[in-house]
């Protein structure tokens, strides 16, 4: 099992717990299946999925949806960690993304569906 560190980096952006139907799809295969999302903020995501980890030089853009209503699209960003949290027969990973370059556009989509689809923030901001 890999090892994960306590250390935790400070944060720029509140974090939000996502709602249980907030999901993250990465344009990786084929399949194109959606993630649930563990948690989002204005800097970036996690989220959970089962099996071996997703191996990417480079992450393609994301596209947030609620249920299956797509509500924002295209975001770019780039891997900031992935790493084991169960050991078990099929292994259950976290994925951290940061969003790059954003427009004021996607900004404003990805505002909203922090204030939409989070349940109350989970730390506040460190300067």
């Amino acid at each position: 099992m890999e090892n994960h560190s306590s250390h935790q980096p400070v944060r720029r952006y509140q974090r939000f717990k996502a709602q249980e139907r907030a999901l993250v799809s990465l344009p990786l295969d084929s399949e194109d299946l959606p993630y649930h999302i563990i948690d989002i903020c204005e800097g970036g995501l996690s989220f959970r999925y089962l099996g071996k980890k997703i191996k990417a030089s480079k992450i393609p853009p994301i596209n947030l949806y609620y249920e299956y209503e797509l509500i924002v699209g295209d975001l770019p960003v780039k891997e900031v960690s992935d790493y084991q949290l169960i050991d078990d027969v099929v292994p259950v990973r976290r994925k951290s993304l940061c969003f790059e370059s954003l427009s004021m556009e996607q900004q404003n989509r990805l505002s909203l569906f922090i204030k939409r689809f989070t349940k109350p923030p989970l730390d506040r901001p460190i300067h």
